[in-house]
């Protein structure tokens, strides 16, 4: 198998004004499920120095779908311009977070108390997404 080529967000999407990949908004996460078909939720995302990130508890379907097949797709749609979309096929990383680190970046990022964010007694992954096929489209 050959390592695909790393993708890259194009600038046309990347205005920190503008553009969805850096508002706080919902996108959909689509993972492929035990029987190879696709599930999709709504998650919350980060861009950091072009690193993209979102975060999951453990007893999310989505988290056991990336244990078994670390590939997504992120998908965002520009509310201002429903013509306007971001498709991110990517290879994701799974890395523990027992401390919750990305909690209070995500807490200011959407503008909400971190508490609303942290679940008693879960444990978190962060998600790192790999993109090996941008589809930007307007």
């Amino acid at each position: 198998m050959t390592t695909p080529t790393p993708a890259h967000i194009p600038d046309s999407h990347l205005d920190p004004h503008l553009d969805p990949l850096t508002q706080p908004l919902t996108a959909v996460l689509t993972t492929i499920d035990t029987d190879s078909r696709p599930q999709s939720t709504a998650v919350w995302y980060l861009l950091d120095d072009s690193t993209l990130r979102t975060s999951m508890v453990t007893t999310r379907q989505k988290y056991k779908n990336l244990l078994r097949n670390p590939v997504a797709s992120l998908f965002l749609l520009d509310p201002a311009n429903p013509f306007r979309t971001l498709e991110i096929r990517a290879d994701v990383t799974l890395t523990p977070d027992p401390d919750k680190e990305l909690l209070p970046l995500f807490a200011k990022h959407y503008g909400v108390d971190e508490s609303m964010l942290d679940l008693p007694g879960s444990q978190r992954v962060t998600a790192t997404l790999d993109p090996i096929r941008i589809v930007a489209n307007g």
